[in-house]
């Protein structure tokens, strides 16, 4: 048996090729209903212009995804009421009028292939096809049920917007229109999959946003060859950096006020059609522990809470590995009183110091995961029954100490203040990376995994920006101003250095 493999260029070449076959057919209703088949969703009728049978017009739509009123009402009774269409008797001047307004509808366009007539169908429009003229003028009349705009679900909105983004990329491009309102606004589309060909909306600022930045992101749009875009993976792994790397190089997010808001500073946003969740493009890592909040309440408390997340991103990544070592390797640093304590507590425990931490880290992700997954009332009794009634039955079992549960519960809670789940993710996995350093070579072997952390973030790049942003390059500029501390906002007067932005100033 052979085998051979395809590489992506056959694959758009043999997707470039069938489409160019369809277009060299002719528009017709019978190409139409060759290429479509029998779908029963297809909807195919025959209309007499003014009720001339010497004047047929087929009326294609897909059921479900039009919206049969305004076909009714726009469309149809216009073509058998209009009395400007009985005074016509070729199709030519039919069309003609059609195209200029005599059916009254703000979107139409006239088709001159079968493929962007076939395109419009699917899309959700209704197309008049004109069989003798082979030509088809199609209105765009979505109708499909779409889900209502509620409150975020992934990111609560405590002091803010409540408006979320769905899955339809009108509405979605609608609710950034309401929020930036500059003429300046660009949204510009591509269409990414051979088979869904799902379209994408670019979103900047121009004369604001940098245009290096712009052109990037377009190039790596149209890079992108695969048959479909349903998750937003099938975006976001195609267009970063670096590809090896478990942090987020690219914020995602659902909220309509966060996304907007880096819009304005000067980044590029993407908005996927059938996608509920939105990206902003460059991220550095700064970004994941700011929340929109922090500018809707007072600056001091908002810094203090920054500095809490920057802690808690500490304590999260080093304090079971830190137990570990300092147990395993140096106890002569613990405390006389403290050390006594932790020894009763492991007293009458069968295993070792790293085979408790690691059976506890790795039972959190279990319930995490499955509170994640579950119905959400089952999730949560879920989490209370694991958390409760397990971990004080394996504590009285003697199965684990009273001070392992106790790192792991504290490690636990501060996971859960970072603001984005995704970079919390990458955390939670070097964090058992680090554990595993500590127990080979204790503190010797955390300060080497930190080290090569450091390192790591350091190399990557996403869009020409520096990942570490601000704490490496454009010599602290930003620093002290929306990093770790957020100074009030009238002192904010420039947008981020880093971003060389065409204007570089929010206020005077």
């Amino acid at each position: 048996m052979f085998r051979f493999r395809m590489n992506k260029n056959d694959v758009k070449a043999m997707d470039l090729d069938e489409k160019s076959e369809i277009n060299k057919l002719e528009i017709t209703t019978e190409n139409i209903k060759k290429i479509l088949s029998d779908s029963s969703d297809i909807n195919y009728q025959v209309h007499y212009i003014n009720s001339s049978r010497h004047i047929p017009v087929s009326v294609i739509f897909i059921d479900g995804l039009v919206n049969s009123k305004i076909i009714n009402d726009d469309i149809l009774k216009p073509l058998t009421q209009q009395k400007i269409l009985k005074e016509v008797k070729n199709f030519d001047d039919i069309i003609e009028l059609i195209e200029h307004g005599t059916v009254y509808h703000s979107s139409r366009k006239l088709q001159n292939t079968l493929g962007d007539t076939l395109d419009s169908i699917l899309d959700g429009s209704v197309a008049l096809v004109f069989d003798k003229e082979k030509k088809a003028i199609t209105f765009d009349t979505k109708g499909f049920e779409k889900r209502a705009i509620t409150e975020p679900t992934t990111e609560n909105a405590l002091k803010g917007a409540k408006d979320s983004f769905i899955e339809v990329l009108r509405v979605n491009t609608s609710l950034v229109r309401r929020k930036v309102r500059t003429p300046n606004l660009r949204i510009k589309e591509t269409i990414i999959g051979h088979r869904t060909k799902t379209p994408v909306a670019v979103v900047y600022i121009e004369n604001l946003t940098n245009d290096k930045i712009v052109k990037e992101v377009f190039r790596r749009l149209e890079e992108i060859d695969i048959d479909a875009v349903i998750t937003p993976g099938h975006i976001e792994e195609y267009i970063i950096d670096n590809k090896r790397t478990v942090f987020p190089l690219i914020m995602s997010t659902e909220r309509t006020d966060k996304f907007c808001h880096n819009i304005i500073e000067g980044r590029v946003g993407l908005i996927v059609d059938g996608v509920p969740v939105t990206y902003i493009i460059p991220a550095s890592v700064s970004m994941f522990y700011q929340a929109p909040e922090d500018y809707a309440q007072n600056y001091v408390i908002s810094t203090f809470i920054r500095i809490i997340r920057y802690v808690g991103a500490l304590v999260t990544l080093f304090l079971p590995a830190f137990y570990v070592s300092i147990t395993t390797f140096h106890q002569e640093m613990i405390p006389t009183v403290l050390a006594v304590s932790i020894i009763k507590s492991k007293a009458e425990v069968p295993f070792p110091t790293i085979t408790s931490v690691f059976i506890m880290l790795i039972a959190f992700e279990v319930l995490l995961e499955a509170g994640l997954r579950l119905p959400r009332a089952i999730g949560q009794a879920v989490s209370i029954i694991g958390a409760l009634v397990v971990g004080q039955a394996a504590v009285q079992a003697k199965l684990i100490s009273p001070v392992v549960v106790i790192v792991v519960a504290a490690t636990g809670i501060s996971s859960f203040i970072m603001p984005n789940q995704d970079y919390s993710n990458a955390i939670r996995i070097f964090r058992l990376v680090f554990v595993v350093c500590a127990s080979i070579a204790g503190l010797y072997g955390l300060s080497l995994a930190f080290i090569v952390l450091v390192y790591h973030l350091n190399t990557i790049e996403t869009f020409g920006l520096p990942y570490f942003t601000p704490f490496v390059a454009n010599e602290g500029r930003d620093l002290t101003k929306d990093t770790l501390i957020r100074v009030p906002l009238y002192l904010m007067k420039k947008r981020p250095s880093s971003l060389k932005t065409t204007n570089k100033k929010r206020q005077k």
